[in-house]
């Protein structure tokens, strides 16, 4: 009666925390921050880094600052393989181990672009930095 008991309070506490495998699934992807250079369109980066967070104007130019979100390749979400087998193995309390990890660790990095236009829509200037304000390091 005990263990049953138990169990059942395992079971409807889990959702509490969270699920990894869901976290996992809608990671961000990987950003390419490395595409956009000087010369780009506009379109080209917003298809890169998405709405602008804010716009601003200065003489003829256009400023816009970018907040983004840089995730991990999509083969990391083979991950999810790993948590589908810890939540049945261990009935869910591998959860207690993979959400934290999922919310510390693999949530990819916040990232910061500041890109200035020229009248003619591409980019005359871009700085892309982490959210501390450090030049952001590209993979390649």
């Amino acid at each position: 009666m005990f263990k049953g008991g138990l169990l059942l309070v395992i079971l409807i506490s889990l959702p509490q925390f969270g699920c990894s495998i869901y976290k996992a699934a809608n990671a961000p992807p990987p950003v390419p921050v490395e595409n956009v250079k000087i010369g780009s369109t506009r379109n080209d980066v917003l298809s890169t880094f998405g709405t602008p967070k804010n716009i601003d104007t200065s003489g003829n130019d256009r400023i816009e600052m970018y907040e983004f979100v840089d995730g991990h390749h999509g083969a990391s979400k083979v991950r999810i393989l790993l948590y589908i087998a810890g939540d049945f193995f261990t009935l869910g309390l591998t959860e207690l181990v993979f959400w934290p990890m999922e919310l510390a660790v693999l949530k990819g990095s916040e990232g910061r672009a500041v890109v200035t236009y020229s009248k003619d829509e591409t980019v005359k200037t871009i700085t892309v930095t982490d959210k501390n304000g450090n030049a952001w390091e590209t993979s390649e």
